[in-house]
């Protein structure tokens, strides 16, 4: 999941020689590279603000593919899906693409452990980890995984008070998917505002250190 970035220079360079306008592409490449990195700065600062403690991996996931005077696109996004090389068995782009555009997950064994509680750290997938599920499951006398008769599957734990019956009490439900709406992060936006705040400043900034080095 990516956006790519094109320039449109004419109102920026009308004003122009004929000379001065040869450094244009390499000013619009520098320009281009250091909005890309501006916007993947943005994305990253985002992640935490609008997802539910995303993992550093998934934030260190944005990546940058760089302009050339030659070709004037620049890229940035998630890893994976083509754009770059993950070795996630599922890539932060596609992820992240349920969460821009929305989806379903299915599960990759019986079921999807989805957290009903808020003070359980989740995993990228804002899951409850299986590493956790199993740290859980080994005090038994505590925790256990089933279907409690009149209850739905999941993760479960035995609260007891003295003088009181034992209640259950769910961390986790058992799904067979999980659907996720889309605009949960809305990738296109914080792309959009970055390159209208900082690409004519980073442009005329290129621009000037090219037609300086010149002369």
């Amino acid at each position: 999941m990516q956006i790519q970035l094109k320039a449109d220079t004419k109102k920026l360079t009308k004003h122009l020689s004929f000379i001065q306008k040869q450094q244009v592409p390499f000013a619009t490449s520098k320009a281009l590279n250091d909005v890309a990195f501006d916007a993947r700065t943005a994305i990253q600062t985002a992640l935490p603000k609008k997802l539910d403690r995303p993992t550093k991996g998934l934030i260190k996931s944005v990546i940058v593919e760089k302009s050339k005077k030659k070709h004037l696109i620049a890229r940035v996004g998630f890893v994976g899906k083509g754009f770059g090389k993950s070795l996630w068995s599922e890539s932060p782009a596609v992820i992240m693409a349920r969460l821009i555009s929305g989806g379903t997950r299915k599960p990759k064994g019986q079921a999807i452990a989805v957290p009903i509680v808020k003070n359980i750290k989740l995993n990228k997938f804002g899951n409850l980890p299986r590493k956790k599920i199993s740290k859980l499951l080994a005090n038994p006398k505590r925790y256990f995984s089933g279907k409690p008769t009149g209850r739905d599957g999941g993760v479960f734990e035995r609260i007891k008070k003295k003088g009181k019956p034992g209640k259950l009490k769910m961390l986790a439900s058992y799904e067979s998917s999980t659907t996720y709406d889309a605009g949960r992060f809305n990738l296109s936006k914080i792309v959009s505002k970055t390159v209208a705040k900082k690409y004519k400043a980073r442009f005329n900034a290129a621009l000037s250190k090219a037609l300086a080095s010149a002369k």
